[in-house]
């Protein structure tokens, strides 16, 4: 007797269900899940309420997986090729390969950047558990002594004017400016890509790795790299960030994207990789009970409106909501990284050279 006809006499010789096979398939779908919210409750010691939010949110938003990322994706600490967390180190070594390289060339760097790169290597020196260079050693302590205390770049530090946020030192005018001029487009693409994430179609999105709620990008610059899928959905938005002067392109710390906060989410106090950039927020949706910490100091996002501040201190983002309202729409901004204004020109061709991505 064949598997199928063994199955088929099995079967054909148990007794009737007492209860009809839809309801009991019901009956038993509730009871798994009872079992499971039970045993959540168990492992998070939530309250039911909260595990009836959770829920909620899993049905009503469609958010990319960390599967759907690609190698290049952003993901905060799980991601090999993420410069903030991950490949820092290998980054140092490549840019020591390059200063190496510009010195047999005889390039003209300057005193900052000569001084950043000697942090650098003796960073890269003292984690191989090398003896250290004394001079490098006295480089990088003056180098350090400079900084704010909440000033802490994970991989390049250079000699430059230091502040948490930059929105009264009239930095940036024409780019501001052309940001707000162009809001109606920019919102209106948002919505386009974002209505599409709603929907179910994650492609394009990334889904960064926090430990507290939910935290999506849809990259048009990455580490420096255009995406240029996304460039083609929102044309008009990757024109326009190709118009402004000081966006730090073919740069591996270069980033521009959407990024949306969902509600309850927390993105923990973190330094970024360098102070060579500063970071601009344009505010698209931004629901209540938002905001954003940096170097102690707490800013509310507003619609059409920016925030520029230097991501090498230290900063993070909450979104506080009501979990009785499961249709609240997640914080939505346009992020853009721009060249430090006290960077000179010729030190930027230098640093594209070295940071090339």
């Amino acid at each position: 007797m064949g598997f199928k006809e063994c199955c088929s006499t099995f079967v054909a010789g148990l007794p009737d269900p007492a209860v009809p096979f839809l309801p009991s398939l019901l009956l038993g779908t509730f009871f798994a899940a009872l079992f499971l919210v039970i045993v959540y409750k168990r492992q998070t010691n939530k309250p039911y309420r909260e595990i009836a939010f959770d829920v909620g949110k899993m049905l009503v938003y469609a958010l990319p997986s960390h599967e759907e990322t690609d190698t290049k994706g952003l993901s905060a600490c799980k991601n090999p090729s993420c410069v903030r967390c991950q490949n820092y180190k290998e980054l140092s070594i490549q840019l020591i390969s390059r200063y190496a390289d510009m010195k047999i060339r005889n390039v003209r760097l300057t005193s900052r950047v000569e001084e950043a790169i000697k942090s650098v290597k003796e960073n890269v020196s003292h984690n191989k558990h090398m003896d250290s260079d004394p001079k490098l050693v006295e480089s990088t302590r003056k180098l350090k002594k400079r900084r704010s205390s909440y000033q802490n770049p994970t991989v390049f530090y250079m000699d430059l004017a230091a502040n948490a946020f930059w929105n009264d030192f009239n930095v940036y005018v024409p780019e501001v400016e052309l940001l707000k001029l162009n809001f109606k487009i920019i919102l209106e693409e948002f919505q386009d890509v974002f209505e599409s994430l709603q929907s179910g179609s994650s492609h394009g999105w990334k889904l960064n790795d926090i430990a507290n709620g939910h935290w999506c990008i849809y990259p048009f610059i990455d580490q420096g790299v255009a995406v240029e899928r996304n460039c083609r959905k929102c044309p008009n938005t990757a024109t326009m960030l190709g118009s402004l002067p000081s966006v730090m392109r073919d740069c591996v710390f270069g980033n521009a994207c959407f990024s949306i906060l969902y509600p309850d989410s927390h993105i923990e106090p973190h330094h970024g990789p360098t102070n060579l950039r500063l970071r601009c927020h344009l505010g698209l949706k931004i629901p209540d009970g938002c905001f954003l910490e940096v170097g102690g100091e707490q800013r509310k996002w507003e619609v059409k409106e920016t925030i520029i501040f230097d991501d090498s201190f230290e900063h993070s983002a909450t979104f506080k909501n009501n979990h009785s309202s499961l249709q609240s729409l997640p914080r939505a901004i346009l992020m853009v990284d721009f060249w430090h204004p006290d960077i000179s020109g010729d030190e930027k061709k230098v640093l594209m050279e070295l940071l090339a991505p």
